[in-house]
């Protein structure tokens, strides 16, 4: 995840994390590929509503799906983040790419895009998932398993026995100046 920001001092912050991100931020940047698909008027959008697309979004499994043709991989913000650029890709049934991009939306003017109200909060919810990977560590965790082999180290031992141990030789290896 690339984030690039102003602190409270004004200066611009590059951050590039080499983490995992959580399946929030991935969930949260899934719900703009219907704003991404409408805006950029693509066909599965044409004369559908929000509600539609993300209804096909969430019910359609077959490949055709509007999720699993299109990624949104950056939000540019202008004006203050009062202006709103979405970029992504689109999946090609000849399995090339192109790139989508969609103008500028201002986020307190409907009349820009009429779903603006659902594409601010849907925003929102990105810029706080981004803001818990770089303020509060929420990273994605890689999930994985470990291959134990048939033998049981613990075979033939009881849970409160005390395994012998011997002891050690007092002021053997320790390395030390002497008194004059």
């Amino acid at each position: 995840m690339n984030v690039s920001y102003r602190n409270t001092d004004g200066d611009l912050i590059d951050f590039k994390g080499g983490n995992l991100v959580h399946k929030d931020f991935k969930l949260a940047l899934n719900a703009l590929i219907p704003h991404l698909a409408l805006i950029t008027e693509q066909r599965e959008a044409y004369g559908r509503t929000l509600k539609d697309v993300r209804g096909d979004a969430i019910t359609d499994e077959s490949n055709d799906s509007v999720m699993k043709r299109f990624t949104v991989d950056t939000i540019s913000f202008a004006d203050d983040m009062q202006e709103v650029s979405i970029a992504g890709n689109r999946l090609l049934i000849s399995k090339g790419v192109v790139s989508l991009a969609t103008p500028k939306i201002r986020l307190d003017d409907t009349d820009d895009y009429q779903y603006v109200n659902e594409l601010s909060l849907d925003i929102d919810a990105v810029v706080y998932e981004a803001k818990a990977y770089v303020t509060e560590k929420k990273w994605g965790v890689k999930e994985g398993t470990l291959e134990f082999s048939d033998i049981n180290p613990f075979a033939g031992v009881q849970a409160d026995e005390v395994p012998d141990v011997e002891p050690k030789e007092k002021g053997k290896g320790k390395k030390g100046k002497k008194a004059a």
